[in-house]
């Protein structure tokens, strides 16, 4: 395709602020840069005042009164708001094609005939009282949260999701055309990733070392007791295993004072001392190691696999469309225990053949598919063959 594309993008919040939507809209606008064309941020929209109300409604009278909140961020009231203020901007400005990163709510009312890519990780019905953010919910804050992911999905030209998991939902869940969605796996985020000679220069830890690495925000939900009792097992079988925890850590410390274990509180990739130290880790661990409880589309084994580094993980949620069974990791039953993933572990070390050819399929297989410029390149595809985009 030669014509450049001028593209919207429609969050409520700035794309170009790397925490937004944990670093995804920051990629994916820079990647769409890079590979289609013109990207002009349609966002961010204040609501700082109506939802510091929302907030004290809650806590003053909805929670006290029924013992659970009113998702006011994602409401039917909110997003017709969106969709003024986003149809105000459009008037004034020729785009032809909107990108609509986790922006069900933005774009459920929004009327325009520019075509929308509706980009996401999951649907709703699979987190609504299932992810801590939306578990505790009024049944009129599910149903409406219900209409808006219903909506969006009819007013989008095409559904990208991350994960066949997640477009099975939308099929199942919302009567999703099949012939609207396309499942295409996001990329790395991580900012520089190492050369494909530097991933493979990874020396083994020495004296029968294990380095486990676990990056994540929440200690529970990321499986954060399994890692740390994966360790606990493997230096019974006579390894000298660490991990090491960036981004969360226990509830109750005193509960987890192995040597062995260490977290950090928070590394900030803007902060170049911080990514500095973040890229030692990656570059020196052996495993990333994250038994996840629930998971949409974990970025960090993408950012994992730039490094060349092995994932060890559960088979939850949309995990598998990243990580391949015996490719660039393992995922193992939701059931397994820190003694199943020591196990794992132990027969993997044992063959340093397996290990090497983990390592250097885990990065082929970062740079074939988990990386945002291929994600372009497939979204690419699915427009021209819907004809949403022209193959000129």
């Amino acid at each position: 395709m030669s014509k450049r594309l001028r593209i919207g993008f429609v969050s409520n919040t700035n794309p170009l602020d790397r925490r937004s939507w944990s670093g995804v809209h920051y990629s994916i606008f820079k990647a769409l840069e890079r590979n289609l064309g013109e990207v002009v941020a349609l966002g961010p929209i204040s609501m700082r005042w109506p939802f510091a109300l929302g907030d004290r409604l809650n806590s003053w009278l909805v929670r006290p009164l029924t013992g659970r909140r009113y998702q006011y961020g994602w409401s039917i009231a909110v997003a017709r708001w969106y969709a003024r203020v986003f149809e105000r901007k459009l008037a004034r400005e020729h785009f032809d094609l909107l990108v609509a990163p986790a922006s069900f709510t933005e774009i459920a009312y929004l009327r325009t005939k520019v075509p929308i890519v509706y980009i996401e990780d999951s649907t709703l019905m699979q987190l609504i009282d299932f992810y801590p953010g939306l578990t505790g919910l009024l049944d009129i804050s599910k149903a409406e949260l219900n209409h808006l992911e219903r909506k969006a999905l009819t007013r989008a030209s095409l559904v990208c999701y991350s994960s066949e998991w997640a477009a099975q939902s939308a099929r199942a869940d919302y009567n999703a055309p099949a012939d609207k969605l396309a499942v295409i796996p996001f990329g790395s985020n991580y900012p520089s990733p190492p050369t494909r000679e530097q991933a493979a220069a990874h020396r083994p830890a020495v004296n029968d070392g294990c380095r486990l690495f676990l990056l994540g925000g929440e200690w529970g939900r990321k499986g954060g007791p399994i890692a740390y009792a994966t360790m606990i097992a493997l230096q019974q079988a006579g390894i000298s295993a660490t991990l090491t925890v960036v981004g969360c850590a226990p509830p109750d410390p005193e509960n987890y004072a192995n040597p062995g274990f260490r977290t950090i509180h928070y590394l900030n990739m803007g902060v170049p001392a911080d990514q500095a130290r973040l890229h030692e880790l990656f570059s020196t661990a052996d495993f990333f190691l994250m038994p996840s409880r629930a998971e949409c589309a974990a970025i960090a084994f993408c950012d994992a696999n730039a490094f060349g580094l092995p994932v060890l993980t559960t088979d939850v949620g949309g995990i598998s469309s990243f990580v391949r069974q015996g490719v660039n990791g393992y995922m193992l039953p939701l059931s397994a225990t820190g003694e199943d993933f020591a196990h794992h572990i132990q027969q993997i070390l044992a063959e340093p053949v397996l290990y090497q050819r983990l390592r250097q399929q885990s990065r082929e297989l970062y740079e074939q598919v988990l990386n945002w410029d291929v994600w372009v390149e497939g979204l690419k595809q699915a427009l021209e063959a819907r004809d949403i985009i022209s193959h000129q």
